[in-house]
């Protein structure tokens, strides 16, 4: 076996790896977590096909009225995974809907694994060397929602897992100001911070200090480095010129007993920074309604800086 496919091979029994962890973790506990192929349109909500040649869709809320600018949350899977994968794990349409937002989950592009992925950083996921542009991509999705529906040019929003995380910071480092903030789970950044061109924006990072995948310390994947929490976070605190803020304990994950999140808040010149520390976190953590709920109520709070 080559070296490339034994690290292909490394990187998705990680992958599975959490999967399966997931699911014991759900088995023991409520057992009413599963990971469905797709998520149900909430009720009331309708759905606009975007033909931008992935079959994706902007789920319009039930409130929805065409002389009223809403938000538009964009949410990316992580490697080997899907829009409709990434909407049932993570609850994201069902909380934008109930907010008020509209809501685009995308799917990446396909390698020669058949695994689903966005060419982000070096080190994830383009395992194919493939020259697919996702920033045009994501751009041509922000185009087709906007002119699908009364689209709020100053409150559109990303969130990613894993490598999904990855291209949400990868988008804002190619320089496009489009994006009003970024949260995101598990995912990094390159370690060279010359290469990122992104201008202030408002950052949520969420980390567990226990993933196996990409590692809270930092790590690589085919001999390409990835950035740890704290190059993550120096990065950020560069751009938007933070410093040391206010920390406090909370809790995050219902599927973690008490108060399982350690937040930091920095105090910045420019745009937001904050980090969400998961000390028993894993790659993949149970998620629920509120987990999302909170995360979108974090991200609705911002609109977009003026260029």
């Amino acid at each position: 076996m080559s070296v490339l496919k034994r690290h292909k091979v490394a990187l998705i029994g990680l992958i599975f790896g959490s999967f399966f962890l997931v699911l014991a973790q759900a088995n023991s506990g409520s057992g009413d977590f599963t990971f469905e192929t797709g998520a149900p349109i909430t009720e009331g909500a309708t759905a606009v096909e975007l033909n931008d040649g992935r079959n994706s869709e902007l789920v319009l809320p039930a409130n929805y009225q065409k002389d009223t600018a809403i938000p538009l949350l964009i949410n990316l899977h992580g490697y080997t995974g899907s829009g409709a994968s990434q909407s049932s794990y993570t609850f994201m349409q069902q909380a934008a809907s109930e907010l008020g937002l509209a809501y685009i989950a995308p799917t990446g592009s396909e390698d020669n694994l058949g695994n689903n992925y966005w060419n982000a950083t070096t080190a994830c996921c383009n395992f194919n060397a493939s020259d697919v542009d996702d920033v045009a991509y994501l751009d041509l999705l922000i185009e087709r929602a906007q002119a699908s529906a009364n689209i709020d040019s100053q409150r559109i929003y990303l969130f990613g897992h894993s490598n999904g995380h990855f291209m949400a910071y990868s988008y804002l480092c190619s320089g496009s100001r489009k994006i009003a903030a970024v949260a995101g789970l598990a995912g990094a950044m390159d370690p060279d911070p010359s290469l990122c061109k992104a201008s202030p924006n408002n950052i949520l990072h969420i980390h567990g200090e226990k993933d196996g995948t990409i590692n809270f310390n930092g790590g690589a994947l085919f001999g390409n480095r990835y950035t740890s929490v704290a190059e993550t976070i120096s990065q950020w605190s560069t751009i938007n010129s933070c410093s040391a803020g206010s920390e406090l304990t909370e809790e995050l994950l219902s599927s973690i007993p008490g108060e399982d999140a350690v937040t930091h808040q920095y105090r910045c010149k420019a745009g937001t920074l904050e980090s969400r520390r998961i000390p028993a976190g894993i790659h993949t953590p149970v998620l629920d309604i509120e987990f999302a709920k909170n995360i979108v109520a974090w991200l609705i709070q911002f609109e977009r800086q003026a260029a």
